[in-house]
């Protein structure tokens, strides 16, 4: 299964047809090294670091009946 459908199953995104041409679309590239990926993040004024986690919220506490 190719990861675009792949994607469509999983978390219903269509990577395979335009959403505004309603075209084909094709995967002309995956980049996958840490430093270009930066690169263009940084290029696009996009945060490169993930936001800090939120702590856990703590657990529900039930009422025996």
């Amino acid at each position: 299964m190719s990861s675009s459908r792949l994607l469509k199953r999983v978390f219903d995104l269509d990577l395979e047809h335009c959403p505004q041409r309603w075209g084909e679309l094709s995967v002309i590239a995956a980049i996958e090294a840490p430093a270009v990926i930066i690169s263009i993040l940084t290029h696009l004024g996009l945060p490169v670091r993930l936001p800090p986690r939120s702590p856990a919220r703590p657990p529900v506490q039930l009422r025996a009946a």
